[in-house]
């Protein structure tokens, strides 16, 4: 039975021999990518633009650490790490989240993770407990009864 507030997940039936020809010819590598770029300045000029815009908003760690006018010393006493450590996870290509957690609250921060569907809002992730999670686990742990005494 399905569940009428939540949409359901489209269903691919198509087989193999739906899709035309012209699909399995079409040249979608990078080269043919430039090629058409190159050919329409406009599109050039387009994708320049999106590019920058792109890169404007992405940031290293490095760079959100200077941002922040703070130096690797002053993020390793943060984090109980030493200088090269905080140097190591900089550089890092692959970080856990809730290591990428400390080093944004480190800096003064806070992390939030957003997860974006094209058929509904965005949804807001949370990483790790939350206060009310802690505090709800607190009045659980303070109101059962020691082993023996119930």
């Amino acid at each position: 039975m399905s569940n009428p507030t939540r949409p359901a997940v489209p269903i691919d039936d198509a087989s193999i021999d739906d899709v035309p020809e012209s699909a399995w010819q079409q040249d979608d590598s990078p080269e043919h990518f430039y090629k058409m770029l190159a050919e329409s300045p406009v599109a050039a000029e387009a994708f320049d633009k999106l590019t920058a815009e792109i890169e404007a908003r992405q940031h290293t760690l490095a760079q959100v650490r200077r941002a922040r006018q703070l130096t690797q010393a002053v993020i390793g006493t943060n984090l109980d790490m030493d200088q090269s450590a905080v140097s190591r996870l900089e550089h890092r290509s692959d970080i856990l989240l809730s290591t990428l957690r400390s080093f944004i609250q480190a800096t003064g921060g806070d992390l939030h993770l957003i997860a974006t569907y094209p058929d509904s809002p965005p949804v807001s992730l949370q990483i790790g407990p939350t206060p009310a999670d802690t505090g709800n686990q607190r009045q659980r742990e303070a109101t059962i009864a020691p082993r023996g005494r119930r």
